[in-house]
């Protein structure tokens, strides 16, 4: 498009959505956007005047209007055609609001409703495509620094009922996936896995479930469809409404990998797909997530299908915890000290985990508004809630300090009573 008239959509630009964070670009600081919904993969970077005025981009201002405030705000021209670069920019990245993004969608929507398996979108990005590689990069987890080594399992692993583990990236969080998965060689052959993860953009529903294998390079991890059968029937087919926030999350794919690469290969490896929506919305209203009905309804009759599934079945959150620092909305890197004060603070929140007890642990995550950001809040909570009983233990603690923004994550193990049978 070589410009603009009054009947363009990009007279009057929209932002989507973004996600946006300061970095530095080759020593120029910059504000990077990114879509959180993966219809685009690319991040757009624009200097700091070019950033100021994303907030004009709200569809009811016209390039006129824009120009205006510019003006205002910093004493200088932006240009017709500046600002046509800025807006061209975003529209290619799918940034914008508009017929071309519009078309992507749906053509991305409709292809994901067609396929029968959820693809392994982040193989060759956040890990290797390459299946013997794969298994060597998952390897080398166990044996780095801060990994289990040659740790066995806890006495306790036959009785594992829960665990939690990160969703950070491999290459960051590797050792403490490895203390979270040393266990399940010791656990026994499992059913079926009902994996809780983190969603990290906006859903209808406070769940949302998929029937759709998972793909991984070292072979599909099927859902468990006969168990997704049972629960819809119980819950109604509006959680299927928000499938297509599987595509893009990475929360459940990484705990596909991993299953796979820890379960033997002549056993299968079945799943129950859930992505779990935000608690913000209590957090702000200072209400229990055992306040909201629908939330209750969905997790009684979870509990209701796991009870009539026959054979053994464990839980598993993904699930990382604090979210600190200038890309999560910070105005500073946090000092050594400050970070101290975050592991003491994990710490007190993880033990409401090993007791087993979710409000105790909802009221530690929420407290001061959720200052914390702990994006695993809504599965840990799930966890707890579906396993009503039984003790847990941490088994790892780690901190990723990136100086623009530091996410914290654990691994722990949850397990039945003695003498208690292994399904929830």
């Amino acid at each position: 498009m070589s410009g603009a008239d009054e009947t363009s959509p990009l007279e009057f630009p929209r932002l989507r959505p973004v996600e946006a964070f300061p970095a530095v670009v080759q020593g120029e600081r910059v504000l990077c956007l990114r879509d959180p919904m993966h219809f685009a993969d690319s991040v757009v970077f624009l200097p700091p005047q070019a950033a100021a005025i994303l907030d004009l981009f709200d569809g009811r201002n016209s390039l006129l209007d824009i120009q205006t405030a510019f003006a205002r705000r910093f004493g200088t021209l932006l240009f017709r055609e500046q600002l046509m670069g800025v807006i061209r920019s975003l529209d290619e990245a799918l940034l914008l609001d508009g017929p071309r993004f519009a078309a992507h969608r749906a053509a991305l929507e409709e292809a994901f409703r067609q396929a029968s398996t959820r693809p392994a979108r982040m193989a060759g990005k956040s890990y290797s495509a390459d299946p013997a590689e794969l298994r060597q990069e998952l390897e080398r987890c166990f044996a780095a620094e801060g990994g289990p080594g040659d740790t066995p399992p806890s006495p306790s692993a036959d009785r594992l009922a829960g665990l939690i583990v990160p969703h950070i990236d491999f290459s960051r969080g590797g050792p403490c996936y490895a203390w979270g998965y040393r266990e399940l060689r010791g656990a026994g052959a499992v059913d079926r896995w009902i994996v809780l993860g983190t969603v990290h953009v906006p859903i209808a529903r406070p769940f949302a479930l998929t029937r759709k294998d998972f793909e991984t390079p070292l072979g599909r991890v099927k859902a468990d469809r006969e168990f997704l059968d049972d629960l819809l029937a119980r819950t109604g087919e509006a959680y299927l409404t928000d499938e297509f926030a599987h595509r893009g999350e990475h929360s459940i794919e990484f705990q596909a990998v991993f299953l796979r690469h820890v379960v033997p290969m002549d056993r299968p490896v079945r799943i129950v797909p859930v992505l779990c929506g935000s608690f913000h919305h209590l957090i702000e209203a200072g209400r229990s997530p055992a306040d909201d009905g629908e939330l209750e309804a969905f997790l009684a009759a979870l509990r209701e299908t796991i009870r009539g599934a026959g054979g053994r079945t464990v839980l598993l959150a993904s699930a990382d915890l604090t979210h600190v620092g200038p890309q999560f909305g910070d105005p500073h890197p946090l000092t050594p000290g400050q970070l101290r004060e975050v592991a003491d603070l994990d710490r007190k929140t993880l033990e409401s985990v090993e007791a087993g007890d979710a409000e105790a642990f909802f009221r530690a995550g929420a407290r001061g508004g959720d200052r914390r950001r702990i994006c695993g809040l809504p599965p840990i909570y799930a966890l707890l809630r579906l396993l009503d009983g039984g003790t847990g233990r941490l088994l790892s603690y780690s901190q990723w300090p990136d100086p623009n923004g530091t996410v914290t994550f654990a691994a722990l193990a949850l397990y039945a009573p003695d003498g208690a049978a292994h399904q929830p």
